[in-house]
């Protein structure tokens, strides 16, 4: 069950960078929460909850950005959690400023569903969002 985990939330990775923004939400849960308090983004760090809160961060995030690049470096299977390291290339929609970052981000999956997404400036907070350890 873990690898079908593994390969659901890269799914979502796949659709994002294909800039399909709506079939992720086939794999999520209606009431998933999406947790970008741990991450350095100050106007953005808060918990969304839901498709529509889901749907209002993606808006937020993609009015900033004239090109967004995802890539997943790795993935680990922790049973029902997904821990994803994330490098992510983007170009700023007023400025043309490259940005390039890495991140990881936990995932939750119940009953075939994320349910659960926390994003995490180090792997240790990712394992740490979700109960888990180094």
């Amino acid at each position: 069950m873990s690898q079908e985990n593994v390969a659901l939330v890269l799914s979502l990775y796949d659709a994002v960078q294909r800039r399909d923004y709506e079939s992720p939400f086939d794999a999520c849960d209606e009431s998933i929460l999406w947790d970008m308090s741990g991450f350095g983004l100050p106007d953005m760090a808060r918990v969304y909850r839901g498709h529509d809160g889901i749907r209002d961060f993606w808006r937020r995030w993609l009015a900033a950005w004239e090109t967004i690049e995802f890539t997943a470096l790795a993935a680990e299977d922790h049973g029902n959690h997904v821990i994803v390291e994330v490098e992510q290339r983007n170009r700023g929609r007023g400025s043309g400023v490259a940005v390039e970052f890495r991140y990881f981000q936990a995932f939750t999956i119940r009953n075939g569903s994320v349910a659960a997404s926390y994003m995490g400036e180090t792997r240790g907070a990712a394992l740490e969002a979700v109960g888990l350890r180094e």
